[in-house]
């Protein structure tokens, strides 16, 4: 029996969904292990030509771009670049990975997300489009949602280390205080706490890292502002976090970088502003990066700040700050 056309492909679209749903359910346990460095994406090209081409050229400009608020430059991500040819299974197993197709038969730009193809946990995004030109002049409209589906892994990832050894004790206090439950893995403690505040630290031989909870009664979308979030920031800071020479108090620096805010989804509640910048201590010479997230507990009426800081220095800090981004993403009301 022949199969008309319309037939023939509805069959073959059958075959592709099943191959698809077998590959999208695919047991992770069976899984090999990702492999990769934290905030590393492996881009699979065509030819080694794609990386020094406007391709190549705009996926450094936005993947690999400078990670804002660190001293020392670091991109948001490394980036490290194979052939197809060269994509063996060892590399397969990669962390994050971004694919380019170029084929002339397409006419319009396709991206294409998949979750633990080969290993797991794993990240893989595809782009496909019909030359080099297109490709690099629709890259940007994608390639934040691409920087955050990168992001939401890494994070992922971070806590799924951290959360076996989250630790009870800070966890409960962060609850009787804040009314929240927060992912604290092993190494950290809290350092004080007074009302609507709270600071948790972590010390090492070569580096500190922080998280400093902050609290007081929402009264309007004002507080959200870039100003306000600093002064109120600033205030807690200079009364709680001492430095160590006599009159010395953290600070948000605002002259050797400017803090930024952006507002942000898949967070605690339905608005919540992000700052990035540096913090520093004055009359005294520390300082780091530092990102925070401001939103509101609608059932306590609260405005919290939520704030982690590094100090690491004239060493790399993105990935400890990344660190502290996940465990702050990990916050929940426990009212909500």
């Amino acid at each position: 029996m022949k199969l008309s056309g319309l037939q023939m492909c509805f069959v073959v679209a059958m075959m592709i969904f099943t191959v698809a749903s077998c590959d999208s359910n695919k047991n992770r346990s069976n899984l090999p292990r990702s492999i990769g460095n934290t905030s590393e994406v492996l881009i699979v090209l065509q030819n080694e030509q794609q990386w020094d081409n406007m391709i190549g050229q705009a996926i450094k400009k936005f993947i690999g771009q400078e990670q804002y608020g660190l001293a020392q430059a670091e991109p948001i991500f490394d980036l490290a670049h194979i052939t197809k040819n060269n994509f063996s299974d060892m590399f397969k197993k990669h962390r994050n990975i971004l694919i380019v197709n170029i084929n002339k038969k397409d006419t319009a730009v396709k991206v294409e997300s998949f979750k633990d193809r080969w290993a797991s946990p794993q990240r893989i995004i595809r782009i496909t489009s019909n030359s080099a030109s297109q490709f690099a002049a629709k890259f940007p409209d994608y390639a934040e949602n691409i920087i955050r589906n990168y992001n939401m892994a890494e994070r992922s990832r971070i806590l799924s280390v951290f959360r076996p050894s989250s630790k009870n004790k800070v966890l409960n206090k962060v609850r009787k205080s804040f009314n929240l439950d927060i992912i604290v893995p092993q190494g950290f403690y809290v350092a004080k706490t007074a009302a609507g505040f709270m600071w948790i630290r972590k010390e090492v031989t070569d580096f500190s890292q922080g998280i400093i909870i902050m609290s007081e009664p929402y009264a309007d979308k004002e507080q959200f502002s870039k100003n306000s979030i600093a002064a109120r920031t600033n205030r807690y800071l200079k009364q709680y976090i001492p430095g160590d020479s006599e009159g010395s108090y953290m600070v948000i620096d605002d002259e050797f970088i400017s803090p930024i805010t952006s507002p942000i989804e898949n967070f605690i509640s339905e608005y919540t502003v992000e700052m990035r910048g540096v913090w520093s201590v004055e009359h005294d010479f520390m300082g780091g990066p530092f990102i925070s997230y401001t939103f509101v507990d609608p059932r306590n009426n609260q405005i919290l700040t939520l704030m982690g800081y590094v100090y690491h220095p004239n060493k790399k800090k993105r990935n400890l700050l990344r660190q502290l981004e996940a465990i702050i993403y990990s916050v929940k009301s426990r009212n909500l």
